[in-house]
Parts: C-alpha cells; sequence; structure tokens
C-alpha cells in the first residue's frame, strides 16, 4: 500500500511520530536544527561528558581512517585495550562483556543471573529504567504492582518481576524476606534520572547486605553515571561492590557502547555454564577505539573535568531554588553531581512513586516549560533529566538561568 502524500515520517522510533523538531547535527553544548542553535540539557542522553563534537572525538575519529581500523565482527586489539582502561575505573571486576547499548547489557546480565541461580524472579527497583529489556518493561502501581509499558509482553514477564520502593527499606525488606526463595537478582539504577538524590547511600548498603546474607544477585545499572562521577561510580563513591554491574554511555564518547562487568565470584560461576555474549557489533572496534580515547582522556584529566562539572552543576541547581525560594514557586531542582531535575513540588521527595504522585497536578507545567524553553532555543529533553557538560560555559549558564526563572515564574503567577 503506498504512503499517503502528507505521511513525512516514516519513522516509528520513540520521539519520531509526534516530534516538535528534527535536529542535524551538534557542536559543544548547541544542538542544531534548520541552521538555528539550540542550548542543549541531554547530551546524548548523558553520554557526552565532553559536549559533542569534542577534540578528542574528532581526533579519535580521524585516526580511525588513518590507522585503518574497521568493523571487524572477530576479536581486535581494539577491544582488549578498551578493557584495561575500563579496568581502571571497575578493578573490582575480573571480565568485562561488550555490548552495543544499555538494553543489550541489562538483558544479557539478567541471562547470567538466570544461568547461575536456575531462578527467574527479577526483583526491581521502583524509578529505575533500565531500557528496552522485555523482563523490566513495567513500570509500578501505587500498590507496587506491574503495570506493562509495552504491548507484545510476554505473561511470565509479568509474573517474574516485583517491584520494592527505591529509598523505603521497611517495606522493600517486607517484600524482599517474602520472596527471598525465589528471586534471580535484584536490579537498580543506584542513582536516578527521574530523582538524582544524595540520600540513597543508606538504602544502597541495606540492598547489598540483604542481597550477601541471603545469596541473592546485586546488579547495579549504572548506564548513566559509570565514569560521570568523578571519573569512577557511585558504588565506588559510596563503597558498595555489587556482582554485577552494567555501564556504557560516557565510556563510549559518543559511539553506542553498553557494558557488563562480572566479579571474579561470578566469572567462576559461569566457566561451566553455556551462556551466549555474541553479536556482530560486540565489542566493535570502532566503538571499542572511539571509547578508548574518551575515557584515557576523561581519567587523566579528570581532576579538572569533575571540579568543572561540580561548580556548574552546583551554581545552575542554587541559583534556580534560591529564585524557587523566594517566589515560593512549587518546585525544586534535586542534583547528584552533573545529573540535575526539577521537581514541580516543594514536598519532600524521596522515591519515583512520591514524585509522580506529588507532580500528578502539574504535569502541564513541566510541558509548558519545556515548550517555552524550546521555543528560546533550549533544548530541555522529554525524560526530564538535565546533564552538564565541560562544553557549557558561563554564558550558557547564564542563559539557561535567566529562561529557567522566567519560565518558572511565568508558570505560577
Amino acid at each position: 500500500m503506498p504512503l499517503k502524500k502528507n505521511n513525512k515520517n516514516l519513522i516509528l522510533n520513540e520521539g519520531y511520530t509526534n516530534r516538535e523538531i528534527l535536529f542535524e547535527g551538534a557542536k559543544d553544548s548547541k544542538i542544531i536544527s534548520n541552521g538555528k542553535k539550540y542550548i542543549d540539557l541531554s547530551f546524548g542522553a548523558g553520554s557526552l561528558l565532553l559536549g559533542h563534537n569534542s577534540r578528542i572525538y574528532q581526533h579519535a575519529i580521524n585516526n580511525l581512517s588513518k590507522k585503518n581500523i574497521s568493523t571487524l565482527a572477530s576479536p581486535n586489539k581494539q577491544a582488549e585495550n578498551f578493557s584495561k582502561v575500563i579496568r581502571k575505573v571497575f578493578p573490582e571486576y575480573s571480565k568485562f562483556v561488550f555490548c552495543n547499548s544499555g538494553t543489550e547489557a541489562i538483558f544479557k546480565s539478567l541471562r547470567i543471573s538466570n544461568a547461575i541461580t536456575k531462578k527467574r524472579l527479577i526483583i526491581a527497583v521502583t524509578g529505575s529504567w533500565h531500557g528496552s529489556v522485555s523482563e523490566l518493561l513495567f513500570s509500578a502501581d501505587k500498590k507496587l504492582r506491574p503495570i506493562p509499558l509495552s504491548d507484545g509482553l510476554s505473561e511470565n514477564n509479568k509474573k517474574n518481576i516485583k517491584f520494592i520502593p527505591y529509598n523505603d527499606i521497611k517495606n522493600s525488606k517486607k517484600i524482599l524476606t517474602k520472596y527471598k526463595s525465589k528471586i534471580s537478582c535484584i536490579i537498580i539504577e543506584p542513582i536516578q534520572g527521574c530523582l538524582p538524590v544524595y540520600s540513597s547511600k543508606n538504602y544502597l548498603k541495606f540492598l547489598y547486605s540483604f542481597s550477601k546474607k541471603n545469596k541473592i544477585l546485586l546488579i547495579f545499572d549504572e548506564m548513566i553515571t559509570a565514569l560521570r562521577i568523578n571519573g569512577k561510580s557511585v558504588q565506588s563513591h559510596f563503597k558498595i561492590k555489587p556482582d554485577i554491574s552494567t555501564f556504557g554511555k560516557c565510556f563510549g564518547g559518543g559511539m553506542p557502547m553498553g557494558i557488563i562487568g562480572i566479579t571474579k565470584k561470578i566469572e567462576n560461576s559461569i566457566k561451566k555454564k553455556k551462556i551466549f555474549f555474541g553479536g556482530t557489533y560486540s565489542g566493535n572496534s570502532i566503538s571499542s577505539y572511539v571509547g578508548m580515547l574518551t575515557t584515557q582522556y576523561i581519567l587523566k584529566n579528570k581532576k579538572k573535568i569533575f571540579s568543572d562539572l561540580e561548580k556548574k552543576s552546583s551554581f545552575f541547581q542554587k541559583e534556580i531554588n534560591k529564585f524557587i525560594k523566594e517566589n515560593n514557586i512549587n518546585a525544586f531542582v534535586y542534583r547528584f553531581k552533573s545529573i540535575l531535575r526539577v521537581v514541580f513540588t516543594k514536598q519532600k521527595v524521596t522515591n519515583r512513586l512520591q514524585r509522580d504522585f506529588l507532580e500528578s497536578k502539574n504535569l502541564y507545567r513541566i510541558n509548558k516549560l519545556r515548550n517555552f524553553l524550546l521555543k528560546n532555543k533550549i533544548y530541555y529533553p522529554s525524560s526530564g533529566i538535565i546533564f552538564m557538560s565541560t562544553s557549557t560555559t558561563k554564558a550558557d549558564l547564564k542563559i539557561l538561568i535567566k529562561l529557567f526563572k522566567k519560565g518558572l515564574k511565568n508558570l505560577f503567577d
């Protein structure tokens, strides 16, 4: 059947069907559409720590042809060299599995867990996002029952997942204790984009203690936070050692990247197992080379990079929260390092369930703020997660703060 003449969009991926704007390029802190430059608050959903088309990225891309680096779909030196660099960030892991995306890293992590434990029940923590993984493509309702986020999911997926509330030790412990003999793994984003808070330390330590005591595998999904947290990770920041970790984004430096890290104990457990880890682009030489040069640069210059990011992120948060308080606006900016989020309630929030309930009457304001910023050439991503990069300038911050203040004032007048 021929397409209708007025049907310009042929893409069904998320964001294309109802798109407001289409971008064609980017440089430093700006993304470009029809020749207009927009200050970016997404930076590749948190992937681009150094900004768009950084000097290091361009150097790596130029070197690909000079060094005749090509996609090999076979074991290559670039992936091997990259693994040694990653080990400097995660010395507690004995082996790494290269994947093409965060989603792939997650479902292969679940495969490892199922193979080792021979159990199927997954304990997911509310507020965490693990990509397009069928086993985890659910949200929790008020009673923590799984609600499918997509059609086409197996009924077994729904039966094999239970939710526990983020930052709620008492209720989490009740649920974990009830199902502990059936649990394959506990999986969590230790710091969540939906609510980036510092108060999660005790909760994470509780999960670690419970999982060790009951011989349950603990998986940290640090796709966003790994490398972004002072050149390390949340687990190193809080001194917690999960059995399995997934990470990628910043390590890819702008190229598709997902990585699984496993401890020596997990490595020994899977030696006699048959677990498939293959894929045409898994550990491909191009992504590995770009990722390696990017990661090496970040590690070499981490003191300067993360001091800069902390100053920018802290300044933005303090300025907006000061304005919010002075004008009695029903909102608050939460932050963990260079990950920020505007939450539309003044009440203290500790997890996604509380946030959604308290924000429910202000959803239209979130959309109005996003549209206002877009009209003023600021790209505020639909996810609501704000990232800072080294390319975000003082001039950018001045504009961002001015327009966020104006937008928030207009919403609550």
